[in-house]
């Protein structure tokens, strides 16, 4: 794929459109806390996004089983997330900056998480997520000059994570299923979603979002 630059317009554009490691790479993971976003930001809110239905979904940070380590030890991107843990990158930074070294994108990008980390600040949209999307805006803008064909793939794309996403947890930051208590659950949750962005992220590179149905 090309490494062009794309434009500020191209991006915020994009951007409405609206599995994991074994022992062995977690053994990596830097034995200090996460990221310590989590003292600058207020407590989520009350019951997140699934009111009572929050037990039925599965959650991010619990232990893998041997297919999602299979995954995640096949995966580029989860290895990337991984060694960007620590380094002082909210986890909106993290998941844009893995999917744009995994697909040879311009790191100048990466400025657009900045205020997203810790859920935009205020323990909303959970930066994993709201990272994830934002890497599929960058990779779509530089695919599509066609800005009508920018908009219907790159929605398509980012349905695909969107609604991954709702089968595992709350969308918002530290809420019910998407907390983590140690930096093990830290690192599964970030390589859980960093595994799903990236196989997004090759499907909409492949074009195979072109063929799906029409936009939601």
């Amino acid at each position: 794929m090309s490494a062009s630059g794309v434009s500020r317009r191209r991006f915020l554009g994009a951007l409405p459109l609206t599995v994991l490691a074994g022992p062995s790479v977690l053994s990596a993971v830097p034995s200090g806390a996460p990221p310590a976003w989590g003292a600058l930001f207020p407590a989520p809110p009350g019951e997140g996004a699934f009111g009572d239905q929050e037990t039925t979904k599965l959650g991010f940070s619990q232990e893998f089983t041997d297919e999602e380590a299979a995954a995640v030890a096949a995966s580029p991107i989860a290895g990337i997330i991984v060694g960007l843990n620590g380094l002082g990158y909210p986890c909106s930074e993290m998941m844009l900056l893995a999917a744009l070294r995994r697909f040879e994108l311009s790191e100048d990008h990466l400025d657009a998480a900045a205020v997203f980390g810790g859920g935009i600040g205020k323990r909303d949209l959970c930066g994993f997520l709201s990272g994830g999307l934002m890497a599929i805006g960058i990779t779509a803008g530089d695919m599509y000059s066609d800005r009508s064909q920018l908009h219907t793939v790159g929605r398509k794309a980012s349905n695909a994570y969107w609604d991954w996403w709702l089968t595992r947890g709350d969308l918002h930051c530290m809420g019910p299923l998407t907390t983590h208590e140690n930096p093990e659950e830290f690192t599964r949750m970030a390589q859980r979603a960093a595994v799903k962005l990236e196989e997004v992220l090759g499907v909409l590179v492949d074009g195979g979002y072109e063929a799906v149905g029409t936009a939601g």
